[in-house]
């Protein structure tokens, strides 16, 4: 089973799949795409989208270092 994370929201659709595409080449570079997955869906209850960053095997415990270098370099972990 997957676990999907709230990454971030956008009002227009349109700057929601930039941000989308902006974070997927990130994942490529990285070649993480086999573990992580990147899409975009309207976020409940509102009226914006929301991108969300998909761990397709989180029963593998947390991300690698490399993992976790790609995620700060983007501003998505501490």
């Amino acid at each position: 089973m997957s676990a999907r994370t709230f990454v971030l929201g956008r009002e227009d659709r349109a700057d929601a799949f930039t941000e989308v595409q902006r974070l997927a080449a990130v994942l490529v570079r990285a070649r993480i795409t086999d573990r992580y997955g990147i899409s975009t869906h309207k976020v409940p209850g509102q009226g914006a989208w929301g991108v969300y960053l998909t761990d397709r095997t989180p029963e593998l415990g947390p991300p690698s270092l490399v993992a976790l270098a790609v995620f700060r370099s983007f501003g998505l972990a501490a």
